[in-house]
């Protein structure tokens, strides 16, 4: 971990993450999805010339980061912008989240402070502030609200890629394998009705800590993620092309080591996500080239958290 980084902390959770496992089976089911463009097609990928390339990341807290964190947007920006010519991140927020996103003061009973508008809120830093900060993700957001605003967002912000890691918030809560996919079919639906061509990659959502005391919860989250998997082959479309991948497993994600309280990414979690963004990016349109490999990730000490490079 960086040194003299300030951050604002949720709860810690502690633990390690094995009731999936007790739950799933283990390699009960694990997929490579071909890749839908062969190197050639990679090699003339449609983003030639077009002068400009606007991605958006949606998601929840994972995406946003809190003050004192890089984010895994800033890795995914400081890889793709040396190849990609006209790379623009873009969205309605660009901070990461005041103490009052992660815990509201309704929560404890007070009044919300009057501040700045939620875009540009004061008081809170990245820990490098080099990249394009334009992003599209709220601490505590829900596929269920995401899914109200996204048509709004891509209409004005038009996004050519719209790239997606959302979900554990709805899991939170006992909810149905109907309900999970109303609002995934709401959510691309939302998008395609603002930009008929939009590309959308989901990442499967990686576990956290919550699966190993929460029994419920792990079986919601591999069913959501069977959902993911399975809603973006039945919804792509030439025109339109959905696509997911496993982040946790292509990057053996590890609770323990990757996240600095059971859920949010720490230095090594952030990179591993924007590694996995990178390669699929690459992989499913032709947009840069992947992540290299190893990836800058120190071994983590015994009893302690690997360090990353900045």
């Amino acid at each position: 971990m960086a040194t003299g980084r300030r951050r604002i902390r949720p709860l810690v959770l502690t633990g390690a993450l094995t009731l999936v496992l007790a739950v799933v089976g283990a390699g009960l089911w694990l997929i490579n999805r071909p890749s839908s463009l062969s190197e050639e097609d990679t090699e003339a990928a449609p983003w030639e010339g077009r002068g400009q390339v606007r991605l958006m990341l949606a998601g929840d807290s994972m995406t946003h980061g809190a003050d004192g964190d890089r984010t895994w947007r800033y890795h995914l920006w400081n890889h793709l912008e040396p190849h990609v010519e006209g790379l623009d991140f873009v969205g309605p927020f660009s901070a990461p989240a005041t103490p009052e996103q992660i815990v509201p003061p309704e929560l404890f009973g007070n009044e919300p402070t009057p501040g700045p508008p939620e875009g540009d809120p004061e008081g809170v830093e990245y820990l490098d502030p080099d990249f394009d900060q334009d992003h599209n993700a709220r601490w505590g957001r829900t596929l269920a609200d995401a899914s109200t605003t996204i048509t709004r967002d891509v209409a004005v912000y038009r996004p050519d890629v719209l790239c997606v890691m959302i979900g554990i918030n709805d899991l939170l809560h006992p909810i149905t394998a109907e309900e999970m996919e109303g609002r995934l079919r709401a959510y691309v639906a939302g998008a395609r009705s603002a930009s008929p061509k939009i590309r959308i990659l989901f990442a499967e959502a990686p576990p956290t800590v919550i699966a190993d005391q929460d029994q419920g919860f792990a079986l919601r989250l591999y069913v959501y993620n069977e959902l993911v998997r399975e809603l973006s082959a039945e919804l792509s479309t030439p025109e339109s092309p959905v696509v997911s991948f496993d982040l946790a497993g292509a990057e053996k994600w590890d609770v323990e080591t990757d996240t600095y309280d059971g859920t949010h990414p720490d230095d090594s979690g952030e990179i591993k996500i924007a590694a996995g963004f990178a390669d699929a990016l690459s992989r499913e349109f032709g947009l840069g080239p992947g992540y290299p490999r190893p990836l800058p990730i120190a071994p983590a000490e015994a009893g302690g958290e690997g360090t990353a490079a900045p």
